[in-house]
């Protein structure tokens, strides 16, 4: 079993990447196994789009279908949280959304920071949330972690997908990347780690509510000990195939129903 840090930046579109400079982000693309081309799940709003990244069940199964506070999520779709926790495993996660707590069903992670960014400048969001995320995952060291960065949706829907202001927001949240895979390295945590970065949807206009690619394409990179080098991912993908795709790589059970597949093509 391999540790996981899975790192999720909300909002993210890949033709971004090509529009500005991302050299952290690019790094891992140019190191690890890619996909440009990976499909979320409709409706393409945040908390059904992580639940089927969770569960690796479309929306319908797991029931979220909405960005409510209380989900009434399916007893038959357990999350990674859940699998991870009931096989021993040490659980983190650092967010600013609240509505994420329901990821994990109460008492089941060892590690939870919610840190209110909503009064900050999205586009200094995640240098709030990768503060506090640092210094905690090299101290505990945690089998399974979840980063979750908000500046680039919060800038998309004030200022527009593609917009100058959200440009400046992907950049930010590039640093906020380069930050831990620098630590990652020099603390050779890196020959520990699989890192999977990724987005949960991406936008239009100041909005992602629309079935068009503009907001139903995300990027998915992957790099780590047990991850390919210099791999392009040319099967389809979607998100639903990631949490089988982790379950494997921490050992966790396969008796879930998934919806999605294990990404095996990525493994060394």
């Amino acid at each position: 079993m391999t540790a996981t840090i899975l790192l999720l930046i909300d909002g993210l579109r890949p033709d971004a990447l090509a529009e500005i400079s991302t050299p952290h982000i690019h790094r891992l693309l140019e190191s690890g196994s890619r996909t440009l081309s990976m499909t979320t799940v409709t409706p393409s709003i945040t908390q059904p789009c992580h639940f089927s990244l969770f569960t690796g069940r479309k929306p319908l199964a797991h029931n979220v279908l909405t960005n409510t506070g209380r989900p009434d999520i399916s007893p038959d779709c357990p999350g990674l949280f859940e699998l991870a926790h009931y096989c021993g495993l040490k659980t983190a996660m650092f967010y600013s959304w609240e509505h994420l707590r329901n990821l994990s069903p109460p008492g089941l992670l060892d590690y939870s920071f919610l840190i209110n960014t909503i009064s900050l400048h999205p586009a200094d969001m995640d240098k709030k949330i990768m503060d506090t995320a640092l210094p905690c995952i090299f101290s505990v060291l945690p089998d399974f972690c979840f980063i979750y960065l908000e500046g680039v949706d919060a800038a998309g829907h004030e200022h527009g997908w593609m917009s100058p202001k959200y440009m400046e927001a992907v950049t930010k949240a590039d640093r906020a990347v380069g930050r831990l895979i620098n630590r990652l390295s020099e603390s050779g945590r890196d020959r520990q780690y699989n890192l999977f970065l990724m987005a949960d949807h991406g936008g239009l206009h100041t909005h992602h509510i629309e079935p068009v690619p503009e907001v139903l394409t995300i990027p998915f990179i992957a790099g780590g000990p047990d991850i390919k080098k210099d791999y392009n991912i040319t099967e389809p993908t979607t998100i639903l195939d990631v949490a089988p795709t982790v379950a494997t790589l921490l050992d966790l059970p396969q008796k879930c129903p998934w919806d999605g597949r294990i990404l095996s093509e990525i493994f060394r």
